[in-house]
């Protein structure tokens, strides 16, 4: 077992079965299934950075979505539109997550994830609210909207809504689906290959396949003439 340490704040570990990261996230892939899946990606990146890019995706899911919730109830939607858009995404980004993972975005997910700026965004908007002078640019919340969004932020930072829809997930997906985790991982992988030119193991066989062939019909045509 190797203990890895990128950062005070997180932690992972490699065991036999795969990574476990101090985030309380599950990979069932090991070091060497990585660079056997994408030759020589480990070589530009360290095992470490690719696993925290994918803890950060998977964060979002939770981060994201409470974030761009604040700020629908900010505006001057009403609150049943606030809700319809805000559950909407919600359920997108989680369902969809892995489709939206580039390397280009990373740096925006990892800042949205910080739990400073949630917090910054939640509190210093009711503060501001209670505080604006006339004049100012006035978010008028009412006692409704404001209850919502106190409700709606604890019921997500706190993973209750994520626990039940992982319940149910379980409850309604195949035995064969893979989790969200591996996912997220995979496509990690795929895109940082890509970044770097590199293809995944089954490519990578393809493409040898197909030059051996070429090779082969123009080594016979050469002898044909």
């Amino acid at each position: 077992m190797s203990n890895k340490r990128n950062k005070s704040e997180w932690e992972l570990v490699e065991l036999p079965g795969g990574f476990r990261t101090s985030f309380g996230y599950w990979y069932t892939m090991t070091t060497e299934g990585i660079e056997s899946y994408v030759p020589g990606l480990l070589k530009l990146y360290p095992v470490e950075h690719l696993v925290r890019i994918a803890d950060d995706w998977l964060r979002s899911r939770e981060q994201l979505p409470a974030l761009v919730f604040m700020l629908l109830v900010y505006s001057p939607l009403s609150i049943s539109i606030t809700l319809v858009l805000g559950s909407a995404f919600y359920l997108l980004w989680r369902a969809q997550l892995s489709a939206f993972i580039y390397p280009w975005g990373h740096p925006g997910i990892r800042w949205i994830c910080e739990n400073t700026l949630l917090y910054i965004a939640f509190i210093g908007g009711l503060s501001y609210d209670s505080v604006a002078l006339e004049g100012w640019v006035q978010l008028g919340l009412s006692s409704l909207e404001i209850t919502t969004l106190i409700g709606s932020f604890l019921l997500i930072k706190t993973g209750l809504i994520s626990m039940v829809l992982h319940l149910l997930n379980v409850r309604f997906s195949s035995e064969y689906s893979t989790a969200i985790t591996d996912r997220v991982l995979n496509m990690v992988l795929i895109r940082y290959g890509y970044k770097e030119g590199l293809l995944t193991g089954n490519l990578k066989t393809m493409q040898d396949k197909f030059i051996r062939v070429a090779n082969y019909h123009q080594t016979r045509k050469k002898n044909k003439s």
